[in-house]
């Protein structure tokens, strides 16, 4: 990438030129591919720079977008923004997690909290993550869509090139097959009444069958009557024994 003023090598980080001061628009350079719409327009730059110029982005992207000519920012309608980037660098082949995780720790802007106006309807826009496994804080308004301050198109394109997004598809699906895993294992078993077995209860068996029990009782009485107590001792021991084994 190279400076539209004198040509030096420019770094994709660095908007302002080292050897001339021009403040470059390095999200333009990256998209290469432009043409001037409008000098001024309805849109408000959010950062209070004044009218936002009209552009048409080339390269297959065929979006409008709202330019500062100051600040460098773009502005987008809503879901513009996501087809820019995956015509831009929508093309992986595989995830590069160095490369992600350098753009993460050296790329992804710092910025304090501050709430913006929409450049169309001047209401304070939302803030959030533009993905969740990048930190890149967005502006948004629902119904005007998506501003990108200078150099964050550039940030998130290098992001996507290097897989991030498809790194972010695959964890998603991942999560989504651990969940119906887990909800496999703790879901409750429903058995339909149709299809079931009726269920029966057996009758109790008595204690001891009716024959053994009338000659055990009627022996026992005999003992009891006789003081025969080896008898009656015999008698409680076949009761046992049947009880244990038979039963």
């Amino acid at each position: 990438m190279n400076c539209t003023g004198c040509g030096a090598p420019l770094a994709t980080d660095q908007l302002v030129c080292p050897f001339c001061g021009l403040h470059n628009a390095v999200d333009l350079l990256a998209i290469r591919d432009f043409r001037l719409l409008a000098e001024h327009s309805e849109l408000q730059c959010p950062n209070g720079c004044g009218d936002l110029q009209r552009l048409q982005l080339g390269a297959g992207l065929e979006v409008t977008v709202g330019f500062c000519p100051q600040c460098k920012g773009l502005q987008f309608a809503p879901g513009a923004a996501v087809i820019a980037l995956e015509k831009v660098a929508g093309q992986v082949r595989e995830v590069n997690h160095d490369r992600i995780s350098a753009i993460l720790a050296e790329r992804v802007p710092r910025e304090t909290v501050r709430y913006r106006p929409c450049p169309a309807c001047r209401v304070m826009m939302n803030r959030r993550a533009f993905n969740a496994h990048i930190p890149l804080i967005i502006d948004e308004c629902r119904e005007h869509g998506t501003w990108l301050d200078g150099g964050e198109f550039t940030v998130l394109a290098e992001w996507m090139e290097a897989g991030g997004a498809q790194m972010a598809r695959q964890q998603a699906e991942r999560n989504a097959r651990l969940e119906r895993v887990v909800g496999k294992v703790h879901s409750p078993v429903v058995i339909d009444p149709a299809n079931a077995a009726p269920f029966t209860r057996s009758p109790p068996r008595p204690l001891l069958p009716p024959v053994l029990g009338t000659a055990l009782l009627g022996t026992a009485w005999y003992a009891v009557a006789s003081g025969n107590a080896l008898l009656l001792l015999l008698m409680v021991l076949v009761a046992v024994l049947w009880w244990r084994w038979f039963r």
